[in-house]
């Protein structure tokens, strides 16, 4: 018998037994009726025959690798975060509780079956095993970052263990809505154009009606548009003014869960492709998937298999949360992408004159509903405010000067749990209709996809679908005063779904998901990013999972807007001589593959080309967009034409002038020349050339040393949230940037046939012992992601105990 000492110096956490042998000295280990088994990488595999045991071995597993990230996970999500990091997160804290109702949350809880209580209440019952061995042995077992944060970790609850799903995957990615910024920008442009020409030039920023060339998931001639859809602007005379710098509780959310400025401000960017078995060299299904939740250390995401209570999946999931988001059970493969429904909607309140926090609705003012909150603050007094809400949802802002409130409606309010559960019962399908049984049941919008070992693919998009008013914009606040309610939810069958559609594949890089499918904070385009995807789906009959594999790759380093402004440009020099300037860099980028790479790692891209539309794309967007809006929001559109940190998407401003160079053509009218009746060729030639002689002035005449610094993938210490979930020197960072997953999974499926390799960086630990000693999983995925590699992951016990490094059972 032999306990593995070198582990529990490294952070694993158990006393390490090696299979078949008995404990001697001091044994850590989970609630009885529980095996976890772990492999090379440190990915547990949790045995048990009943729901609560799988769990708390589940949740133990967690607290061994995550505690210290888990537990800011719990603040963040409940909003306790200033009760021990101090008063620079009170605000923080506000925006937690303000974008949460606890009291639905533990209802909903309540409501469970026994069954489903257990998979929350033995999470937690694992979890806190493990928080009371650390506890009782913390010069072994505390986390440093514990100790350098002056604090210790606290017991979990089931509510707590719900929470943190709530808020990082519900909340993040469907809590959205731009109305109230959509507003500010049609007003702002209306101040400087007048109320016609400001409305004309908000259609070509932000159009109602969908660009039918825009790419979908759900094939267009599959896609059914439903004919009740609002458009009109009708509500737009009803609505008061608003302040252009309101501060409001929900852009502010938005902005801090990872989405950007106006005009693309939902948290959203992750993507997917996968292939049945018409389109793979040997019957199979492949998918490989890429959620871009951020770069952070400890990863977002968590590598687990769970064993028993029915259930015989692995996988990765986020914030490890009780399901495998990402992952197989041998029949069938599941992923997602965020969500692209409309499940929101604003509502402008007015405000009673004499009373701001009364609202008129239905004909009389009513007293706006108050949640009291009392946030505590290490190292300075208790902050009480209240939480406003309506008959609509919660108060996001109070624009008093124009005598009205926000407020935000959900779809999915209530049904918060009900939609994890869902997701938990996912991994228990072994068909499509059984997968979209659950689908059924989701309530936050979602992109949800499928293959099974029989070569079918899938996809649905679930979420409740609001049915609105046949004259409300959904581009805009809704009237408040009950004239423009909900008129109901619409049938399931609305939502987007494909089931092994003709083209032999589905692929989604946050585009729209079908026809006729519009959101308020969409500019969907033919100017989109999925298709570095499909473009490459297409371009073979018949793949092999390494061909799938290698996609990930080139759509990582592609430059996402050359595509759709060379061939314009390429026809305005076209005519220019043999040995022109011009000419020659336009060549130059013709003669492009597109991809910004860096392969002698000197810390520049490779080729000129990424200088050179960098240096270009500012100078036309300044002549063609700027002087038609406002400095505010042409700076939206400036600020993120190429982001020093990385580009993950087109540029915004590229949509609008592949739009004006279109004309007629466009799927979007241009009622107002960007180019001010100036030839667009000879506008392109112009920038062009100003492009180039720019880089020759400030890095000489030969091309070949034109350079442009990379930008790279920062692993950060602070959670989306902007809370610590680890030490400040644990800053890490790959280059150059990568625009792929925070995790990569490919799920092959056949005949006989299952196979799961994942990535997901830094590494499966983020423990640090109290003498510094880190896990040595702590970061032994990094070079593996860099290359775009992927490990081996175990789906059967013969696999697992074939590689496992540890076992420990508890009777």
């Amino acid at each position: 018998m032999k306990t593995t000492k070198a582990l529990l110096a490294l952070g694993v956490g158990l006393s390490v037994l090696l299979t078949a042998c008995s404990a001697t000295g001091t044994q850590d280990s989970p609630a009885s009726g529980i095996t976890v088994k772990r492999d090379g990488y440190g990915i547990p595999h949790v045995y048990a025959d009943t729901t609560r045991a799988l769990y708390s071995g589940y949740g133990y597993s967690v607290a061994e690798d995550r505690l210290f990230q888990m537990e800011m996970a719990k603040r963040s999500s409940i909003g306790t975060a200033a009760e021990v990091l101090g008063p620079d997160y009170v605000e923080i804290d506000k925006t937690a509780r303000n974008s949460i109702d606890p009291q639905s949350i533990k209802d909903q809880l309540a409501r469970l079956p026994q069954n489903e209580h257990d998979i929350f209440e033995g999470y937690a019952e694992g979890f806190n095993k493990r928080i009371d061995e650390v506890g009782a042995d913390p010069a072994r077992l505390m986390p440093k970052q514990f100790l350098d944060a002056d604090f210790r970790p606290e017991h979990w609850t089931g509510y707590d263990v719900a929470m943190v799903w709530v808020q990082t995957m519900a909340n993040r990615f469907s809590q959205s809505s731009s109305e109230l910024a959509n507003l500010q920008v049609l007003k702002s442009l209306q101040a400087k154009n007048g109320d016609e020409k400001g409305r004309q030039l908000f259609d070509q920023l932000i159009w109602a009606e969908e660009d039918p060339g825009a790419p979908t998931t759900v094939p267009r001639d599959e896609s059914a548009s439903p004919d009740d859809e609002p458009h009109a602007m009708s509500q737009e005379a009803h609505l008061s003014d608003v302040t252009q710098a309101l501060p409001d509780a929900n852009l502010t959310r938005m902005k801090n869960a990872g989405g950007g400025e106006w005009p693309h401000m939902k948290p959203e960017a992750s993507n997917l492709w996968m292939v049945g078995a018409d389109k793979t060299a040997d019957g199979t299904s492949v998918l490989m998937n890429g959620p871009q939740f951020g770069w952070f250390n400890p990863s977002y995401v968590y590598g687990v298999g769970l064993h028993g209570a029915g259930l015989d999946v692995a996988g990765n999931t986020p914030y490890a949360v009780p399901t495998v988001l990402f992952g197989t059970n041998k029949t069938i493969s599941w992923g997602a992408t965020a969500g692209p429904l409309d499940v929101n909607d604003v509502y402008q309140e007015v405000l009673d004159p004499s009373n701001e926090h009364a609202y008129r609705y239905d004909g009389e003012y009513r007293p706006m509903e108050v949640r009291n909150e009392t946030i505590e603050v290490r190292g300075g007094p208790d902050v009480a405010y209240p939480v406003y809400s309506t008959v609509h949802g919660r108060v996001t802002s109070f624009d008093t000067p124009n005598g009205s409130a926000y407020s935000l409606k959900e779809s999915w309010a209530g049904y918060e749990i009900q939609s994890l559960v869902a997701w938990i019962d996912i991994m228990k399908a072994t068909s499509w209709d059984e997968f979209l049984e659950q689908a059924k049941k989701v309530a936050i919008t979602i992109n949800w996809y499928y293959a099974d070992n029989r070569g079918n693919i899938g996809y649905v998009s679930p979420g409740r679908l609001p049915v609105r008013p046949t004259d409300q914009d959904r581009r805009l606040p809704a009237i408040g005063d009950g004239s423009m309610e909900w008129e109901g939810i619409r049938p399931f069958e609305d939502n987007p779904q494909s089931y092994n559609p003709e083209q032999g594949y589905l692929a989604n890089w946050n585009n729209q998901s079908a026809a006729g499918a519009l959101a308020d904070g969409y500019n969907w385009s033919p100017v989109d990013r999925v298709r570095a995807i499909t473009t490459r789906l297409e371009a073979k009959d018949k793949f092999t999972p390494g061909e799938i594999w290698d996609i990930n790759r080139e759509a990582s380093f592609a430059d996402l807007n050359v595509d759709y402004l060379l061939p314009y440009l390429a026809q305005a020099t076209e005519q220019l001589p043999d040995g022109d300037p011009v000419a020659a860099g336009v060549n130059m980028l013709r003669d492009w593959d597109g991809q910004a790479t860096d392969d002698n790692a000197d810390g520049v891209y490779d080729g000129p080309q990424p200088a050179i539309m960098r240096t270009w794309l500012p100078i036309l967007f300044d002549a063609v967009i700027r002087d038609d809006v406002p400095e505010d929001v042409y700076a939206s559109y400036a600020a993120k034409v190429y982001p020093a940190a990385g580009t993950a998407r087109p540029a915004e401003a590229t949509k609008l002038v592949y739009n004006a160079l279109r004309g007629d053509e466009s799927g979007v009218p241009q009622t107002t020349d960007f180019f001010n009746g100036a030839d667009r060729m000879s506008v392109l030639r112009s920038t062009f050339g100003q492009a180039m002689d720019r880089l020759r002035t400030e890095q000489g005449p030969d091309p070949a040393g034109w350079t442009m610094p990379v930008g790279a993938n920062r692993f950060d210490y602070k959670n989306y949230l902007g809370v610590p979930q680890a030490g400040s020197d644990e800053v890490l960072s790959l280059s150059p940037y990568m625009n792929r997953g925070t995790q990569n999974d490919r799920i092959v499926l056949g005949d006989g046939i299952a196979d799961l390799c994942t990535v997901g960086p830094p590494g499966q630990s983020g423990f640090i012992a109290p003498d510094g000693t880190r896990s040595q999983h702590y970061s032994d995925q990094m070079d593996m992601y860099r290359n775009f590699q992927c490990k081996t992951d175990h789906l059967t016990e013969q696999s697992v105990d074939a590689n496992k490094t540890s076992e420990v059972t508890s009777n």
